[in-house]
């Protein structure tokens, strides 16, 4: 099992973030987390001493012009560096391989800058959940208040575990199951609507627990995100979302089921990798505000 270490600022002053002198090595702190069938995960924190930077607003500079502060670099020693801890020396104190080390100040400064390109907006900062379940790295984003983006059930009671608030996640995918989809219901998450069976899915959830879904419809504008096809979500030919020529069957449907679910709003993936604004602003854009009209009239 790997060993995930997230690096922080408080919790091991015994590794020396000072380049010239690297003699003293103190075991990291241990936290055990229990996991099913009585197993027991060892997570190890190694974390330096050095006072945080604050994050950077997001698209900033440092004074002298250069990039924003970025976690790793490497020493005039020639060792590579964590946020001014020597990976070597992290690495030492590990109990096991494979080595995982998380920068707590970068993860903070990634979040700050989503958060504060949002300032004055109605809206949620989601972590997706599949990009890296570490408990210790959820907690910390539950904590700086972002929300939860998932796919699966078992990430659904990973971010309960966290501590993440219900409302504030997401529960996607094409491939939910019946069982899933229970728990989501009597967990009071958002779910996406992305396809028929989908939908039948979880109004029978919803009656199983005995409360009402908020859903979204997940809807494919047919949209050409400029990517990898393998990575383009969408297109017409992608089996992700509802395309427009279904979404009057789906609004009937939703107001047939108005005792077990109810719409709270749309959703709208294009693909991964995405580096042009291009595919958002000129092609998704302009046809948005009359499909909402329609969804909400």
């Amino acid at each position: 099992m790997a060993a995930a270490n997230l690096l922080s600022r408080a919790l091991l002053p015994a590794l020396n973030p000072n380049p010239s002198s690297h003699s003293n090595r103190v075991s990291p702190s241990a936290v055990s987390l229990r996991r099913r069938h009585g197993l027991t995960a060892s997570v190890r924190a190694s974390l330096s001493t050095a006072a945080p930077s604050p994050p950077p607003r997001p698209a900033a500079a440092a004074a002298d012009g250069r990039a924003p502060k970025r976690c790793f670099r490497r020493g005039a020693d020639g060792h590579l560096y964590c946020e001014g801890v020597r990976v070597e020396d992290a690495m030492g104190a590990a109990e096991r391989t494979p080595f995982y080390l998380y920068s707590k100040p970068q993860v903070v400064r990634n979040f700050t800058a989503y958060r504060d390109a949002l300032e004055g907006l109605r809206s949620i900062v989601g972590y997706a959940v599949k990009a890296n379940n570490n408990l210790r790295v959820l907690q910390l984003l539950r904590e700086l208040g972002c929300g939860a983006v998932l796919v699966s059930g078992n990430e659904l009671r990973l971010a309960l575990r966290a501590g993440f608030d219900p409302t504030r996640c997401i529960f996607n995918g094409n491939g939910k199951t019946l069982e899933d989809l229970v728990l989501a219901a009597e967990s009071g998450v958002f779910v996406n609507i992305d396809s028929e069976f989908d939908l039948e899915n979880i109004v029978t959830a919803a009656r199983v627990a005995g409360k009402k879904v908020p859903v979204l419809l997940r809807i494919n504008p047919d949209v050409d995100p400029q990517v990898h096809p393998y990575v383009a979500t969408g297109n017409k030919t992608s089996k992700f979302g509802i395309r427009n020529e279904k979404l009057q069957w789906f609004l009937d449907s939703i107001k047939s089921y108005s005792n077990d679910i109810t719409l709270v709003g749309v959703h709208c993936h294009l693909g991964s990798t995405i580096t042009k604004s291009q595919p958002y602003i000129v092609e998704l854009a302009p046809p948005l505000p009359a499909l909402l009209c329609e969804l909400f009239e």
